[in-house]
């Protein structure tokens, strides 16, 4: 399996799994969530090290619970993936997990809008 079809397979399983996805995108207020914010700074990282410090949700104090523990989860399998590649594959890889991710929860929250999901 291509390291892209991995990075898409792992977004889409936490995908499904993540409870706000408005919230992750979005944030309380309605502007730029947490997974902008962070997919933003893995797309100007150098380093896989510059990629795991900024999966560090400690630095996101304004969580809900559930957001927090739904992304911790992600970013702990996406943190285990890029641990055995080399920098240039970490960031290849996690870049296309993020891009994935964000447009697996678009189509989430539009699929809840529409009542597909309870």
């Amino acid at each position: 399996m291509s390291i892209e079809n991995e990075a898409k397979k792992l977004a889409a399983t936490y995908a499904r799994w993540l409870r706000n996805p408005q919230e992750a995108l979005f944030g309380k207020q309605g502007g730029r969530g947490i997974v902008m914010v962070i997919y933003d700074k893995v797309k100007s990282a150098k380093t896989k090290d510059e990629i795991i410090k900024a999966l560090d949700l400690s630095q996101y104090p304004d969580l809900d619970k559930a957001t927090y523990n739904d992304l911790s989860r992600f970013f702990d399998e996406l943190i285990n993936k890029i641990s055995q590649f080399d920098d240039q594959n970490a960031i290849k890889f996690t870049i296309e997990a993020f891009r994935y991710f964000q447009i697996a929860l678009f189509t989430k929250i539009e699929d809840i809008n529409k009542g597909y999901w309870a």
